[in-house]
């Protein structure tokens, strides 16, 4: 065994570095370099943990239940971990060994614990089998030894002698001390931790913490003299009774059981039975016949004990054992172990599920508390009447099937105090059939000589050493009457009963049960145990199996039961290269069995899973997952059809009224899409208007990639060539209709169901409304491919055609959309679209600000004095700083291992050959990446050849063009945008922009390099209509531009920045010379002459941007052209100063009469003259701004106002009559609780309620003083 010092010294890698390309390629990600992470991170981990030998852990029963919290994705299950060695830590998905402290945090397809464990420490005792404690699952305490003690019962009556025998006590058995064991009666026999009552000989073993030996003593030798001499007989009764299972049982159950065996004859003397002492064979004669003439004590003197197996009564015995004989080679054999699952396939039988273990619980009948079980429990707590009880398919058969061969093969200890066991479906039974002619039937090939007469004796006779395993139980009045009789008077045969009874079914017998076993969900790592002994030829499949269920944890919930696993399994079989969706495969083909397995029944199962998906399609679009006899009743589903309960589950526990629910939400959503495919099919015209009904519910683009999108993939994957064109038709308009866009919205109820997406949704939502043009792209994008794959499905892509057609009118879509069939097909299609994205990024990241430098700006004796009410407006900045660090390393961390694939350019439009028709125009986003390996040349060589024009916007990507530079040669007459920041051009590069002919829009951001070459030559850009610049330093732009460039007359926008010594006539010529002006941004400390640029300005009618920045902003001149600006959508006056409260008021006016119709963003931030009373007025004249989305109304934090109530209050009345508001900024308002109370009911009262957010509170890196 490892040293502390070596174990948490060592270091593991349990990944296989040879295979892990191959999941890079699968995944999308640098997994070697995630490999690497994961390692170091789970070194720091193993360093903190628990090291050495774990004799808590030393029984495998004991190691399997710490599994009971274990994560159900796995390809390792419990059963094979605890097996091997292992337990779980709960540290992560940490195992440990109990033996050599081995810890490994991951598990493998490819190798199973074992041979992970032998690989990394194959110098453990417990793997070279050394006696090192481990105790086997199924092992029992009660030991039966081959030998008497050395020395006899005299040489041990003294407690010292017994305690001088525990010279060589295990280590592993310290838990319990050899004073306690001896002072008990115990001598150690030297064999592991066996010990051996002095008295009565009875063997225990399995020694461990916290057992109390008299307790033991007691329950499984309680007729033992010295026991009896000890203890009192209410104590040897209390101490059985507190004992935790095997009731009525004792060690004589195991120690005489004919499947360990060979039953000892009358007369025979065997030295391995607890027998072989005299006091104990005297005991046996508690029965005896006393008119017997030979007496007892002789009798035992001479080495006999009573069997009750008297002359008379030979016969039940013998035929006890024949026919315990002929049920273990019934249920050892292949015909008992193979039962094909769904009907679908000989490959897979239940034998391949006897090596699972079901996820069981127990309750007991009067209390709703459930406790989770493994096996070795369940096995022990068998007694009197019990049931198991599961969904249809949930693996009952297989429960009792692996009983029943557990029990005949002796390989099962806790099972062997059962000297028959009878496996007997109830299915195949008539209620006149007696017991004998049931096992005939179902278990015995040839018949047994055996009577019912002899069977009753039998049972009378072994009591509680017989169990019955009773399968399909329906209801109590269907059972055989012998059967029955055995559920209702237990109490006289005693005989143990195990009964599987489907969920809606148990009620009818809970009154004669005490224990009630549940078998619960089947664990994602069986699906995969079984998957991989099927299918280890093609662990590629399985892989991606795994991956997909990772990626979509919400779905792992579908293989809830074996059948799914077999359907599963099926559908493999039988396409063994299909790459369709896991869940929509696994659906299909269960589906697909049910009608196989149904045929006599084909329209009664057609009906039912129709009335069926009724319900779930009305479930569905309400919300709704659990449902009443009345909800069954409306859809027509009839409840106790057998059919019904393929497709759901009945639950009656613990209820006044039953409940039902279908055998998984993702089902019920497949069920609802079939049932939505055939009403719009129908030729019925309520049907189809009840269809589309429901079809008319997904009413947001939003709810169709999140909530709905399991839900259209289902129905996308159902052909029907009626319904295709309607559904398709549907979708197209979502993003266009406005109704739908204010239908973006989060279904709290299906997040109750659905709690995965919550974040998803979230995400999206922020997407939405930081930057909706790219949530326009994204669900846009989304919804064609749900739209074509319908079309597609149903074959009806010439009816959809136009819809499609219609539909790309102007949309900007990614580039791997060209890679859909369609575009191959309609390549004209094309044309329509405004635009292809594409993206390339690479691994530099931007520095991360340094809030030092703002720490160092801000003047701390400048911090606000502020009463304590209003402290929640201000955040100390460096917990913010540490979250939002924290934030920006996981970011990076993820985007460090993503594996960027070029794209591929190998299907749909890229097959066509010459391409016709070309993209519009080609938008290439680059980041981070300086410059491309020749493969991405190549690509872009070709996707550049294809577009008509060519946009590129580059971000701190320095050298990127110079890398493209071939590309560039061949299609520089495309190029027509080119938007820099943050990077440095060389001179090569700003020669190769200058010779792009069709440049029409000029980006240049975020350096301080002055572009010595392109500035002075701007005049060569004869196309340009757009120049933004931004650079950083006081760089005078108009001070170099040549004398030529303010005569242009086609420029649509400027953003600039000026130096207060320029010459202001270049920018007003330039103005002036530009009616088609819409985007106008102006950054300057100084501007001399303020009038003449508004009157440029006011002759601009088609603006609609705005942005003054610095300090030259005269605001009287502007409100007074304001009018003129009937297109303006966003105002930005940050910064900026109204002189009084006339002018802000004259600003509001501009509103109220319509001149703010389409604005979209108003910026009134660090306006500090203005007073609390003209915000006030400003307030309450604000109106009329129907597409405002974000006021800024901000404030220094050292020139804070304490708002008065009248003011918050016109502040909520003015928000109200903004119904497109989004977002408030208003930083320095101080609100107390009162103020922001009146906030959140405005909110609530909002149109935009869910998405409206209210920035409020300063993030500085100095506290507020609060004043006291």
């Amino acid at each position: 065994m490892a040293t502390q010092q070596e174990a948490s010294d060592e270091r593991i890698s349990q990944f296989d570095y040879d295979f892990l390309p191959e999941l890079s390629a699968i995944l999308g990600i640098d997994a070697v370099q995630l490999a690497k992470e994961m390692e170091e991170d789970q070194q720091k981990v193993q360093a903190k943990m628990r090291k050495g030998y774990n004799s808590q852990m030393r029984s495998e029963a004991k190691r399997l239940k710490t599994f009971v919290t274990y994560e159900p994705y796995s390809s390792w299950t419990p059963q094979e971990m605890a097996a091997a060695g292992f337990y779980f830590t709960g540290v992560k998905a940490g195992v440990q060994c109990f033996c050599c402290s081995l810890i490994l945090f991951g598990t493998s397809l490819r190798r199973l614990p074992i041979e992970d464990h032998k690989k990394f420490h194959p110098d453990c005792g417990f793997l070279l089998n050394k006696d090192v404690g481990n105790i086997a699952k199924y092992d029992i305490r009660v030991k039966n030894l081959g030998s008497r003690l050395r020395g006899g019962k005299m040489r041990y009556q003294q407690e010292e002698a017994r305690l001088g025998s525990f010279r060589n006590w295990p280590f592993y058995a310290q838990g319990i001390s050899p004073p306690v064991l001896s002072e008990a009666g115990f001598v150690f026999t030297g064999k592991q931790d066996t010990v051996q009552c002095f008295s009565c000989g009875g063997c225990l073993g399995n020694w461990e913490e916290g057992d109390d030996p008299w307790k033991e003593h007691a329950k499984w030798f309680p007729k033992c003299e010295f026991l009896q001499s000890k203890k009192s007989s209410e104590e040897i009764a209390q101490y059985i009774q507190s004992y935790k299972g095997f009731v009525d049982i004792t060690g004589e159950h195991f120690v005489n059981s004919w499947v360990q065996r060979e039953l000892p004859m009358a007369s025979a003397y065997c030295n391995d039975s607890i027998f072989a002492y005299e006091e104990l064979r005297l005991d046996s004669f508690k029965d005896w016949p006393w008119e017997s003439e030979v007496g007892a004590a002789a009798l035992a003197k001479a080495g006999l004990f009573y069997t009750e197996v008297a002359q008379g009564e030979a016969q039940w015995f013998q035929e006890a054992k024949n026919l315990n004989e002929q049920l273990r080679a019934a249920y050892t054999s292949a015909s008992f172990r193979h039962m094909s699952l769904l009907d679908i396939s000989s490959d897979l039988t239940t034998d391949h599920l006897l090596g699972c273990d079901l996820s069981i619980a127990s309750k007991h009948i009067s209390k709703p508390v459930q406790e989770p079980l493994v096996l070795p429990e369940v096995f022990a707590s068998l007694n009197s009447v019990m049931c198991v009880e599961g969904e249809a398919g949930s693996g009952k058969t297989v429960l009792l099937k692996k009983i029943a061969f557990l029990w005949a093969s002796g390989c099962c200890p806790l099972l062997n105090r059962f000297q028959l066991v009878f496996y007997l479906s109830l299915s195949s039974t008539r209620p006149d059939q007696g017991l004998v002619n049931i096992i005939c039937d179902q278990l015995l090939e040839k018949e047994v000589s055996v009577t019912e007469m002899c069977m009753r004796n039998i049972l009378q006779q072994l009591k509680n050493q017989v169990l019955f395993l009773l399968d399909d139980y329906k209801e109590i009045c269907s059972v055989p009457q012998v059967i029955g009789k055995l559920i209702q008077k237990n109490h006289l045969s005693r005989t143990c009963l195990l009964i599987a009874v489907r969920t809606d079914r148990a009620r009818d017998i809970r009154r004669y049960l005490e224990t009630i076993l549940e078998i619960k969900a089947f664990p994602f790592y069986n699906t995969i145990f079984i998957l991989r002994k099927l299918f280890s030829h093609n662990m590629t499949r399985l892989q991606k199996f795994m991956i997909y269920f990772r990626k979509n944890e919400s779905l792992q919930k579908i293989q809830k039961t074996p059948l799914f696993v077999a359907a599963v399994c099926a559908h493999w079989f039988q396409y063994p290269f299909d790459p369709s969706f896991y869940d929509v495969a696994v659906f299909k083909s269960y589906m697909e069995r049910l009608f196989l397995r149904n045929k006599v029944t084909a329209e009664l199962l057609k009906a039912t899973v129709s009335s069926c998906g009724e319900l779930a399609l009305k479930g569905f679009f309400s919300c709704c997952f659990e449902f009443n006899d009345d909800d069954l009743t409306e859809a027509g589903v009839d409840e106790d059809e057998d059919l019904t309960m393929c497709l759901m589950s009945k639950f009656t526990a613990q209820r006044l009224r039953p409940s039902y629910q279908f055998l998984s939400p993702a089902f019920q959503e497949f069920l609802a899409g079939m049932r939505l495919i055939e009403l719009l099919d129908s030729d019925r015209q309520e049907h189809q208007d009840l269809g589309l009904y429901y079809l008319k519910q997904i009413n947001s683009p939003m709810m169709t990639v999140s909530a709905y999108n399991n839900f259209l993939n289902y129905v996308s994957s159902l052909p029907s060539t009626k319904a295709g064109p309607k559904i398709v038709s549907h979708l197209l308009h979502l993003v266009d209709n406005k109704e739908s866009l204010e239908n973006i919205s989060e279904n709290d109820d299906y997040l109750k169901h659905q709690p995965e997406i919550s974040l998803k949704m979230q995400l999206i939502r922020g997407l939405w409304q930081i930057c909706p043009q790219a949530y326009f792209s994204m669900v846009s994008e989304h919804l064609l491919v749900l739209a074509l794959n319908i079309a597609y499905q149903s074959n009806t892509v010439a009816a959809c055609s136009p819809l499609v057609l219609q539909f790309l009118q102007g949309r900007t879509l990614t580039l791997k959309v060209l890679n859909l069939q369609y575009f191959f097909d309609h390549p004209e299609s094309l044309s329509l679209l405004r635009s292809i994205h594409v993206s390339i990024k690479g691994n530099k990241t931007s520095p991360r600000f340094d809030f030092s430098v703002l720490e160092a700006c801000l003047d701390k004796s400048q911090a606000p004095t502020i009463d304590q009410d209003y402290a929640s407006a201000f955040e100390p900045m460096n917990e913010w700083e540490q979250n939002l660090a924290e934030k920006e390393d996981n970011v990076k961390s993820y985007m460090a291992i993503q594996r960027r694939a070029p794209p591929d350019l190998s299907t749909g439009y890229w097959k066509l050959s010459p391409k016709q028709y070309k993209i519009p125009c080609l938008e290439v986003h680059v980041n981070g990446i300086d410059a491309v390996d020749q493969e991405m040349l190549e690509i872009l060589m070709t996707v550049f050849s294809a577009s008509q024009r060519i946009e590129l916007h580059l971000n701190h990507s320095g050298g990127f063009i110079e890398s493209i530079r071939p590309a560039l040669e061949l299609s520089k007459a495309s190029v027509t945008k080119c938007s820099i920041s943050k990077l440095e051009l060389s001179a090569a590069e700003e020669e190769l922009l200058l010779t792009l002919p069709s440049l029409e829009s000029l980006e240049l951001s975020g350096t301080i390099q002055s572009q010595d070459q392109i500035f002075p030559n701007l005049d060569k850009f004869l196309c340009l209509k757009e120049l933004s610049v931004d650079l950083k330093g006081n760089i005078n732009v108009f001070s170099v531009i040549p004398e030529e460039f303010p005569n242009f007359h086609h420029m649509e926008k400027l953003l600039i920045q000026i130096s207060a010594d320029c010459d202001p006539s270049k920018l007003v010529k330039l103005i002036q010379n530009s009616p088609n002006l819409h985007v106008f941004h102006l950054k300057c400390n100084f501007f001399s002459d303020f009038e003449s640029l508004m009157t440029a300005l006011a002759s601009c009618k088609k603006l609609t941007e705005i942005k003054f920045s610095d300090s030259f902003f005269e605001a009287v001149p502007f409100v007074a052209i304001l009018p003129n600006f009937i297109s303006l959508k966003i105002l930005n006056l940050a910064g900026q100063h109204f002189p009084d409260e006339e002018t802000s008021e004259k600003f509001a006016k501009v509103a109220i009469n319509g001149g703010f119709q389409k604005l979209e963003n108003l910026n009134l931030s660090i306006n500090h003259k203005i007073t609390e009373e003209g915000y006030r007025n400003f307030f309450q004249a604000l109106d009329n701004m129907p597409n405002l989305q974000e006021l800024n109304i901000s404030r220094h934090f050292t020139e804070c106002i304490k708002a008065q109530a009248t003011t918050v209050k016109s502040l909520s009345q003015c928000v109200l009559r903004l119904p497109s508001l989004i977002r408030l900024n208003m930083l320095s308002w101080l609100l107390d609780a009162d103020d922001i109370a009146l906030l959140n009911v405005m909110k609530e009262r909002h149109p935009q309620s869910k998405y409206l957010t209210i920035l409020q509170k300063w993030i500085l890196p100095f506290s507020p003083i609060i004043q006291k």
